[in-house]
Parts: structure tokens; C-alpha cells; sequence
């Protein structure tokens, strides 16, 4: 088993390490972009170690930090970094997949993933998934990595057509998108896909 897809056991453990580490700066950039209402609901998909969902509790004023991954590891080792550590927030992570989320719809003004998207063996369903829990008016952002060189993870321009193919789903499903780039390096970027679903966040009941 692909240790960077489901870690589990020591090699896990050190691989959630790597993770962490090499998506540091994407996840800084991820957070920023964010923007949940004072006491919004917000679900990552796929959250690893942790380290967005940590970041994003400390500098936001969140009723729920909620999540979802499919390695019994990372639940448990995200549920201790979060444990105290996500202000008044309360906290809810739960073992499973991008395209069975286990919430009930119109539950989060925010739904995110950094770095899973191209991972998800039905990226359109679980595209739907996120849209149904989404409120009206909130944001799914999608934060994908994209190489502009040569190097051991994927090849150059890959994060640049998974991107394009995340906007063709999202727009299909009624959100309204935008993209962004963000460059870290002359070899590394993150493409920022935002979709908006329809509705304002006042008309909200």
C-alpha cells in the first residue's frame, strides 16, 4: 500500500512527517485563502497530519473544525494535534472517504482539500459530495500542487490539468469558480480552485 495515499503504522508515522513538511508552504497559502464567517463550520477532506485544520482554528473564530480521511493513523494523530488547540471550536473527524461523507447537507460554510483531489478514485462524486454539504453561498476550495520541473512525485504540468479538469466538474455541478496561482519557487506553484455555491450567505436560514 502507497504509503503517501493511506499511511499506517511507523512508516506512516514518518511519512505524515514528509507530508507535513513538504506541503508546509501550501498549506500557509491554503489557510490564507480561506474564509469562513465569525463561528463558520469547516470541513478539510483528506487532512492528514492535521496541519491546515491546526493553522486555520488558531486564526479563525470557528463553531467546528471537522474532517475526514481514510487512515485510521492520521484521525489519530490529527485528533491530538487539534486536542486544546482550536480555540472555542468544537471538534468532529471521522475515519472515511472523499465520496461517502458522513454529514448531513448544508452542514459546512467551508469544504476543502490540499493535495487529495488528484488521489480520489470518483473525483466527480466526491466533487458532489462536498457541493451537498456545502451551505448555500460557502466555498470548496481545492488546493493542488503543480511541479513546474522534473522530480519524484508527478510529472511537470500535471497539477495544471488536474486543475482544469476540477473547474469542468465544479462548474457542472452549479458552482461559480475562479482559479489562482500561487508560485513558491521557480519549481513548485499551487493552483487555487475555488467554487462558490450559488446562494448568499444571509439568505441562509
Amino acid at each position: 500500500m502507497d504509503q503517501a495515499v493511506r499511511p499506517q503504522g511507523a512508516a506512516g508515522v514518518l511519512m505524515g512527517w514528509l507530508l507535513e513538511s513538504g506541503n508546509a508552504a501550501q498549506n500557509r497559502v491554503t489557510v490564507d485563502a480561506l474564509d469562513p464567517p465569525p463561528g463558520g463550520t469547516v470541513l478539510e477532506i483528506g487532512f492528514g497530519p492535521g496541519h491546515a485544520l491546526a493553522m486555520l482554528a488558531r486564526s479563525r473564530p470557528l463553531s467546528l473544525v471537522a474532517g475526514v480521511d481514510h487512515s485510521p493513523l492520521m484521525v489519530a494523530r490529527a485528533r491530538r494535534r487539534l486536542n486544546g488547540r482550536r480555540g472555542d471550536a468544537g471538534l468532529d473527524l471521522r475515519l472515511g472517504e472523499a465520496g461517502d461523507l458522513p454529514f448531513p447537507d448544508e452542514t459546512f460554510d467551508v469544504v476543502f482539500a490540499v493535495n487529495s483531489f488528484h488521489q480520489w478514485p470518483d473525483q466527480e462524486c466526491a466533487l458532489a459530495e462536498m457541493a451537498g454539504v456545502l451551505k448555500s453561498g460557502g466555498d470548496l476550495l481545492l488546493s493542488i500542487r503543480d511541479f513546474r520541473a522534473a522530480g519524484r512525485f508527478e510529472p511537470p504540468g500535471k497539477g495544471q490539468a488536474n486543475a482544469r479538469a476540477a473547474v469542468e466538474m465544479m462548474r457542472e455541478l452549479g458552482l461559480q469558480v475562479r482559479q489562482r496561482e500561487i508560485v513558491h519557487s521557480p519549481a513548485r506553484s499551487t493552483l487555487l480552485v475555488r467554487g462558490r455555491k450559488c446562494g448568499r450567505a444571509e439568505d441562509r436560514p
